[in-house]
């Protein structure tokens, strides 16, 4: 009974902490395609700069991806946030045997002249 118990009480916490996470992943992707489509730089820099003001590991990061069409830049952020249960990944996608939530977001900026 008590494995059951600390995971029902552990899930929530596992959750917020996820959404909080998702919620810097996706501003890290805007702040880089807005940086890219400013030209001002190498995106994975402000990337890095965003996830650590919302107190994020950028060493979690899986990838940036940068694109740039004619008219276009954008910038695609994958992130694994840690878990401290393991398998509660599972729940949000990712490896059942993994201890990590796989988080991504992708940002659309307008080049501008």
């Amino acid at each position: 009974m008590l494995p059951v118990l600390l995971f029902l009480l552990l899930v929530p916490m596992i959750l917020n902490l996820a959404v909080w996470a998702k919620i810097v992943v996706i501003d890290a992707a805007r702040e880089g395609a807005r940086y890219q489509a400013l030209r001002l730089g190498d995106p994975s820099y402000i990337v890095n700069e965003t996830l650590i003001d919302g107190r994020l590991k950028p060493d979690n990061v899986d990838q940036v991806n940068v694109s740039e069409g004619q008219a276009y830049a954008t910038v695609e952020v994958r992130y694994n946030q840690p878990s401290i249960v393991p398998g509660a990944g599972a729940l949000f996608g990712g490896s059942l045997f993994g201890d990590t939530i796989p988080l991504s977001s992708k940002s659309v900026f307008k080049i501008e002249q």
